[in-house]
């Protein structure tokens, strides 16, 4: 074995599947990235494990949990052809609880919360009988249809609702559109699944009438279509309890977590794109990232106190719910 800090990032990240076994439990998110020393990024690359706590080894001994080595043995291929085991280090973060507590909103005339038709992307909005709001991504020309775009833990659960109400369901003229279909979610009851399938993304639209849904997102403009994400990229986004642009960037396109969804269950996933130096708050999932050419790149779907992190939106095509993914 040896240890070199000739390691890139594009090295470990096709190792990261087969460390997957310990994305369960305490541990919430892992990702090939830099080390964190005194609360600094140092140029060392590592495995990056986000945990709910970080615990004593006492703790974890009387939980049951296993402790994370200080590093994992991975082969790195070599310059010259063939491959060497290489002692690359653990990082452990600690990010906070995934179980989402949605606060009560104060809701105000003229902000994203209050009433608006047509209504833009970065508005509230509430699934009919879920007691859970989120926010209208975007309203754009999707697989060759005008459509109403936002997260499939929003507006769906898989199914369980369709009526989509903007800005809450406490008034039925509130009534904004109904979902066409969705991508189903696989989840589970427990963070502790030993083999679970991976999602790649969250996701649910809607047709809407240009009568009930702008092409503008609010205070950021018209996106003029769809593009890749990409590590480094600038993106930003409006959520309906941010209530503001806020500016990131990407981290991380294939960070893998779990999230709590639909309120009591959960779900991995995997080449999720992790944001930089910025926290979400639960509200604005469903929010759309936009880069510097407004070219929507992802879909705001979870977060933490110390993480935020967005779904890949899915290419245009009309076989998503023809996927075999199940609730366990």
């Amino acid at each position: 074995m040896q240890t070199t800090k000739q390691i890139r990032l594009t090295d470990i990240e096709p190792h990261m599947s087969a460390l997957q076994g310990w994305l369960r439990g305490n541990i919430v998110g892992m990702y090939a990235g830099r080390k964190m020393k005194n609360g600094k990024q140092t140029d060392q690359c590592a495995v990056v494990l986000h945990v709910e706590y970080k615990k004593s080894p006492g703790r974890l001994a009387m939980e049951g949990d296993t402790p994370i080595p200080p590093f994992f043995e991975l082969p790195i291929p070599q310059p010259g052809g063939g491959h060497v085991i290489v002692d690359i280090p653990t990082d452990v973060q600690e990010i906070g609880p995934i179980e989402v507590k949605y606060p009560v909103r104060e809701r105000k005339v003229g902000d994203p919360g209050d009433f608006e038709r047509p209504c833009p992307g970065g508005y509230q909005i509430q699934a009919g009988g879920f007691p859970v709001y989120g926010t209208l991504g975007a309203n754009i020309k999707y697989n060759n249809k005008y459509r109403m775009i936002s997260c499939n833990h929003v507006i769906s659960c898989n199914g369980m609702y369709t009526d989509v109400y903007q800005p809450d369901m406490t008034e039925q003229y509130y009534y904004l559109t109904q979902v066409t279909d969705y991508i189903k979610l696989t989840t589970y009851p427990t963070k502790d699944e030993q083999n679970p399938y991976y999602n790649t993304t969250d996701f649910a639209w809607c047709n809407i009438a240009a009568t009930s849904g702008s092409p503008a997102i609010q205070d950021i403009g018209v996106p003029i279509g769809f593009a890749a994400p990409a590590v480094g990229m600038e993106v930003r986004y409006f959520g309906a309890v941010t209530n503001e642009v806020t500016k990131t960037t990407i981290k991380s396109t294939t960070y893998q977590g779990i999230v709590n969804v639909f309120g009591n269950r959960y779900a991995w996933f995997k080449n999720k794109i992790l944001l930089t130096d910025h926290y979400a708050v639960p509200g604005d999932s469903g929010a759309v990232l936009v880069n510097n050419n407004m070219e929507i790149v992802g879909m705001l779907q979870s977060m933490t106190l110390l993480r935020s992190s967005a779904c890949i939106i899915p290419e245009c095509n009309d076989t998503f719910a023809e996927q075999e993914n199940q609730t366990v």
